[in-house]
């Protein structure tokens, strides 16, 4: 008990001297109570040093903050009733989590630096609460390396370089702790956590009805939901009524219409789409982004159907944390009109996928198939070679969004920012 208090104290240090160093030696030596504390001191740290550009959500967020600068409780309380009306007035936020964030940092206590900090914070607590209940296993037993390659699979997915768009894979996290801790406990306030993700971002209004359908799924029968999986890869529901139905909301109707919208003829256009077939960008982003990392998660969905373990070779939570993956995955392909929520949808749906996935692999549950072990083991790396452009893609984007100072002495990034830059563009100097 006094070494794991020695090495937290020092990791903790550490951190401030070399916040990476720091990270990686409590996350060797310590139990898990402590490896989150360290883990959302790193998420602050890193906040505190975040690199982005002028066209990035973060640069949109910090001048938003300047609205916020004196502020009246009256006017607060204006914009909040507006908001959770779906009726947000002109330059105020769609969702309460940030309103909240920007009043208090911005307007009481007057720091709009602490705003990225905060929110890599509460990013980081959902985000080590996550990995805490899920990458556990025996120290001395030997893990396999295609087990270490999905654990980090599930690591990277949405990790600290994600915190920056504030709301969507906050809402995930959030929504992930909700449904895991309801399944490994069966307690109601897991059910009120899920409940609170629209409140991080409007899109859970919608996202989380597959979710909490999974929760109490177990009497439907497991060939209606895998023919109904099925089926979503070739059926796509009509985004013209997805627009009458949002013309009852302002914002609802914003959103859809800035997702998707038809022409004079009466054609969908998906503007994000466009936007992105338009792009030129090398390999690994152009697929490593979002491609792979979608079309890795329904690999690994058929892996886990096709294998026979779904329900059959899972435990209860297991059962639980797929069930919302193939249930969110059979929602974005049915509602594939709008790439834009097809992606938020789908990247939620890979979570669960690789969590259930990661937690079958630690425990060894791919040893239960009935099929050839060598043609499941097959199977298993094909899934994971499909995630290789994503894991080129998150060092690529890691060395771009992450301070040179997270590497070591971050009090300089603090008070010289000229000095502030990336990873990528340090690198940049000496090629």
């Amino acid at each position: 008990m006094i070494q794991e208090r020695q090495a937290k104290g020092l990791s903790i240090i550490l951190l401030f001297f070399s916040p990476l160093i720091g990270l990686f030696s409590g996350l060797k030596y310590l139990s898990w109570d402590n490896k989150k504390v360290l883990i959302v001191l790193f998420f602050i740290i890193y906040g505190s040093l975040m690199q982005y550009g002028e066209e990035a959500d973060a640069a949109v967020y910090m001048e938003m903050l300047d609205l916020y600068e004196g502020m009246s409780l009256s006017t607060f309380l204006l914009w909040l009733k507006h908001i959770i009306e779906l009726d947000p007035l002109a330059g105020s936020p769609n969702d309460v989590y940030v309103h909240f964030l920007s009043f208090i940092i911005s307007s009481i206590l007057g720091v709009k630096f602490l705003f990225f900090p905060v929110v890599a914070g509460i990013y980081g607590y959902f985000y080590a609460n996550a990995l805490s209940k899920i990458l556990v296993w025996d120290k001395n037993k030997k893990i396999a390396l295609s087990v270490l390659f999905i654990i980090l699979l599930f690591i990277i997915h949405r990790s600290v370089t994600s915190f920056q768009t504030v709301r969507t894979w906050t809402g995930m996290w959030i929504m992930f702790n909700g449904v895991l801790g309801y399944a490994q406990t069966k307690e109601r306030k897991y059910i009120l956590l899920i409940l609170a993700t629209p409140l991080i971002h409007f899109a859970y209004f919608i996202i989380a009805l597959p979710v909490l359908l999974s929760l109490f799924a177990k009497r439907i029968p497991t060939i209606f939901m895998i023919g109904l999986y099925f089926s979503s890869f070739f059926i796509t529901l009509s985004g013209s009524i997805t627009e009458k139905l949002a013309g009852e909301s302002s914002l609802a109707d914003k959103k859809i219409h800035s997702y998707y919208r038809q022409n004079q003829y009466g054609e969908a256009i998906d503007p994000i789409m466009e936007r992105r077939e338009k792009e030129s960008s090398v390999w690994y982003t152009r697929y490593g982004k979002t491609d792979a990392v979608y079309y890795g998660g329904h690999a690994f969905a058929l892996f886990i159907i096709i294998g026979g373990f779904f329900r059959s070779k899972m435990t209860n939570a297991e059962a639980v944390i797929f069930t919302a993956g193939l249930f969110l995955a059979t929602f974005a392909n049915f509602a594939s009109f709008s790439y834009a929520f097809y992606s938020r949808t789908m990247g939620n749906a890979v979570i669960y996928i690789l969590a259930a996935a990661c937690m079958m692999a630690i425990r060894g549950g791919y040893d239960y198939s009935k099929l050839n072990p060598r043609f499941i083991n097959l199977l298993k790396w094909i899934c994971i070679l499909i995630f290789v452009p994503k894991i080129v893609y998150f060092i690529a984007d890691f060395l771009i969004r992450t301070s040179i100072f997270v590497l070591g002495l971050p009090f300089i990034g603090w008070f010289a920012d000229s000095l502030n830059v990336s990873i990528r563009e340090f690198i940049g100097q000496f090629l």
